[in-house]
């Protein structure tokens, strides 16, 4: 096999292409370089009860938002007899469920499947929040005199030397015994989240109260509450009950941040709240659609995952269609499979797709004979081409009928859906299986079926094997890959390997014999 500069220009440029798009995908897009690879997932559930007099009640409940640092990929909402709205405020996200409701509470729920960003979004602005309501301005000047000596380090230094506080571990060398007295009653009488944000606002440190789940396995029927503190690149959680500083946000699902409640009800009572999480290991399709979807970047909006979904199905084998052409031809011009024709095999794969490949190659076998048989019986005949391929095509429609009564009578799905099996192709096997045996005889026909049977398996199973439909959903510019694959195969003129096989013995006899 010889390849000329054309040849090879275009063979290199159909590889670089594909390389350079999924490259930039990877890169700048943040797609995975292997997509089909299996993602853990959490997945959140939440049950309650609403109960209120007969002029109905409202429960306000936070779920999880993608504002929150996570990746929505499924919900379902369970509104019951109650009026049901979405409601957002600004990172917060709610589900307000109102109405009249039954004597014992109405029943609530909710689910989502969602992953967890290892880092927490940037805050909409740098500037450090104001006190917390409630805090007059002598509780203010006293933190600022608690904290003052803490102002000239880091962020970082800053929150690890104020975070002790929450348990009462101050630096008592340079503190008068009677400022730490007079915080210990504020502390008591604003709780220990209030009063570490303030510190934390007393030595110039964004901070904010947040409310939300420990990201572990576990059902729970109250959420905690933390303080995360931006650093100047990143948050950090401290827990005010034991001023414990988490280094990885991901370990949390936060719900409200800025002191609002996750379950609150107007003229009412949410009684009886659950929250459950537990982990989970899905396919990449969802995350990949929801990647996609939410991203305004040039590839992401044309990309597959924007059609909708009845057409993603289709285009999803549609796509392999191109490699399971290039399986056949490996498999007819290296490996030496004989086949009716190029497409035929590949249709016939896509077609065992409905019926299954027991039935799909049952089927095909059965109609393949009978089609013989019939069409051994008319060339009696004489007909012209034509209007014997039509007689043919009728015969094949009417064992798809037959065979579609018969899978309706016993219930056999596999039969009902042979409708989908390339009947043109089927046509034209027919004939060509004729005109093998006429002209080479039984053997070499069933040979060739056998071959075009071997290859529509092959193919099949191939093209069924999801990470590959993934992966070539995700990254449909590996068709130039697969073209440059099919234009050197086309340059291939060497031996089969069937024939090497079926003429080793001719070799064997050329071989010098030691005298």
């Amino acid at each position: 096999m010889t390849l000329n500069r054309y040849i090879a220009a275009i063979v290199i440029s159909l590889l670089v292409l594909p390389a350079i798009l999924i490259s930039y995908r990877v890169i700048s897009l943040g797609y995975p370089l292997f997509p089909a690879t299996p993602e853990r997932v959490w997945q959140i559930s939440l049950d309650a009860r609403i109960s209120g007099p007969a002029d109905g009640a409202t429960a306000i409940i936070a779920l999880p938002s993608y504002k929150q640092g996570i990746t929505l990929l499924e919900e379902k909402i369970t509104e019951g007899p109650l009026d049901f709205s979405l409601q957002t405020e600004g990172q917060n996200r709610y589900a307000i469920w109102s109405g009249a409701t039954e004597h014992e509470g109405t029943p609530v729920s909710y689910s989502a499947t969602f992953i967890a960003k290892s880092r927490y979004p940037a805050p909409a602005a740098a500037a450090v929040n104001s006190y917390p309501e409630g805090v007059d301005r002598a509780e203010q000047t006293l933190a600022e005199k608690l904290v003052s000596d803490k102002k000239t380090l880091s962020f970082t230094e800053r929150i690890k030397a104020i975070a002790p506080a929450a348990t009462g571990n101050w630096d008592t060398s340079r503190l008068r015994a009677e400022d730490l007295e007079k915080w210990s009653v504020i502390q008591n009488r604003l709780g220990s989240v209030k009063a570490l944000l303030v510190l934390f606002r007393a030595a110039g440190l964004q901070s904010n109260m947040v409310e939300g789940l420990a990201l572990e396995e576990n059902v729970s029927s109250k959420t905690d509450t933390w303080i995360e503190v931006w650093t100047g690149t990143s948050w950090q959680i401290i827990m005010p009950e034991t001023g414990i500083i988490h280094q990885r946000t991901g370990a949390f699902l936060p719900l409200t941040r800025f002191g609002m409640p996750a379950v609150r009800s107007i003229n009412g009572e949410v009684s009886d709240v659950r929250w459950s999480l537990n982990r989970q290991i899905i396919s990449q399709w969802g995350i990949q659609n929801e990647r996609v979807g939410s991203s305004d970047r040039l590839l992401n909006r044309w990309s597959l995952f924007r059609l909708p979904p009845q057409f993603q199905n289709t285009f999803r084998i549609l796509i392999l269609v191109p490699l399971g052409a290039l399986i056949v031809c490996v498999l007819r011009n290296i490996v030496g499979f004989p086949t009716f024709g190029i497409f035929m095999p590949v249709l016939m794969a896509l077609a065992f797709r409905n019926t299954g490949l027991l039935a799909g190659l049952g089927i095909f076998a059965a109609v393949l004979l009978i089609g013989y048989l019939v069409r051994n019986s008319i060339d009696k005949l004489r007909l012209l081409l034509v209007p014997r391929l039509s007689v043919i095509l009728t015969l094949v429609i009417s064992c798809f009928i037959f065979f579609a009564l018969v899978g309706n009578k016993l219930g056999v799905r596999e039969f009902m859906a042979i409708g989908l099996l390339p009947f043109v192709i089927l046509t034209l096997t027919i004939e060509r299986f004729h005109i093998i045996i006429e002209e080479q005889g039984i053997l070499e026909a069933l040979r060739t079926s056998a071959g075009s049977a071997a290859v529509a398996t092959i193919t099949y199973i191939i093209i069924q094997l999801e990470p590959l439909q993934l992966t070539f959903f995700v990254y449909p510019e590996l068709l130039f890959a697969v073209m440059a694959l099919q234009t050197l195969l086309g340059r291939y003129t060497g031996y089969r390997l069937m024939e090497l096989f079926r003429f080793r013995q001719l070799g064997e006899s050329n071989e010098p014999k030691n005298l």
